[in-house]
């Protein structure tokens, strides 16, 4: 037996025993984006009706795709949340630490991780965590239905995973052979017309909000030569990664947005395939900015995010330094 499957077998375990003390909520980081919220959904709805997705926030493209797939999600207020009765369990997807869910995991309960961002992880509290090194949560997700429960695997469950692949992959651009992989069993396995589907997902346009979250970024923006990288860099209040695909467009090898919070600031960055491919790990970067700065950093090559309580141009400088100091290779 493979490490992974060990792994997948202790997963089992760990939900079986939940689900026999009482209900199992499966949360989702606070961003709640299609790959976080596509795993979450899909995993509730194989598991049963005990099982729930919930979160803080759906994005745009979530909300769309999860209301195709007439996939129950409960929002929930971060400042009170409230939950059920009897919970035997809390088992996270996507998160690289609890300050990434915007709300408090209640005191005294079980807690699985699934995740999949490089750099550090905080989370001493779980039980049990699995931390794989794929290209999105789904992927994790899916490997977990195929080994034990293979009949959920419906056309509504493939395209909750499906979306989620495409969504944190960038449309394939940072996809590894696993990650193509796994799509091709989810469209080969089921009934899903794949150009169809991306077709769908391409139709989902930014709403007003982050529209305007866009141009108001667009009028703030810094450019900075940084070492071998282009960087544009702005503040935004709402939608940091809506705005950041938008200074990666504008021909940016790396884009970050910093978001300034009562409490709390927040680095969202994003990178370009070239730009990993030639040396960026913002993934790193990040982890390597927490482990100076002190707050919560990580995430992929290609996308990543910091947040702290130090000014906004400590975190920022920070980031700019680091950056500066990653050569270019190839």
């Amino acid at each position: 037996m493979t490490e992974d499957a060990a792994e997948l077998d202790r997963l089992h375990d760990w939900i079986e025993r939940s689900c026999v003390v009482g209900a199992l909520a499966v949360v989702t980081h606070r961003n709640g984006d299609m790959d976080t919220v596509g795993s979450a959904c899909a995993l509730a709805g194989a598991l049963g009706p005990q099982v729930r997705a919930c979160g803080v926030h759906l994005s745009a493209l979530a909300r769309a795709v999860t209301n195709r797939s007439r996939a129950d999600f409960t929002c929930m207020d971060g400042s009170r949340p409230l939950w059920p009765r009897r919970l035997g369990g809390v088992l996270v997807v996507d998160a690289a630490s609890p300050s990434q869910l915007g709300l408090d995991l209640p005191p005294g309960i079980p807690v699985c991780v699934l995740d999949h961002h490089s750099g550090g992880s905080d989370w001493g509290i779980a039980e049990l965590h699995l931390n794989w090194p794929t290209s999105s949560a789904a992927e994790i997700v899916l490997a977990y239905l195929e080994r034990h429960r293979p009949d959920t695997l419906d056309d509504p469950t493939r395209r909750l995973l499906l979306a989620g692949i495409v969504s944190d992959t960038g449309r394939f651009r940072h996809a590894n052979a696993a990650s193509l992989a796994a799509a091709a069993r989810l469209v080969e396995g089921g009934g899903v017309d794949f150009s169809g589907f991306i077709e769908e997902l391409e139709q989902v346009d930014l709403d007003y909000s982050q529209k305007v979250a866009v141009s108001r970024a667009l009028n703030r923006v810094q450019v900075e030569q940084a070492g071998d990288w282009f960087l544009l860099h702005t503040s935004a209040s709402t939608h940091e990664g809506v705005v950041a695909r938008a200074l990666l467009a504008a021909g940016a090898d790396v884009a970050l947005v910093v978001r300034k919070a009562k409490d709390e600031v927040r680095l969202v960055s994003r990178a370009g395939r070239r730009a990993v491919r030639e040396g960026v790990d913002l993934g790193g970067l990040m982890a390597g900015l927490s482990s100076r700065i002190g707050g919560d950093g990580g995430g992929h090559p290609g996308a990543a995010g910091w947040s702290g309580d130090v000014p906004d141009v400590t975190a920022l400088s920070g980031f700019i330094a680091d950056l500066s100091a990653t050569p270019r290779v190839g």
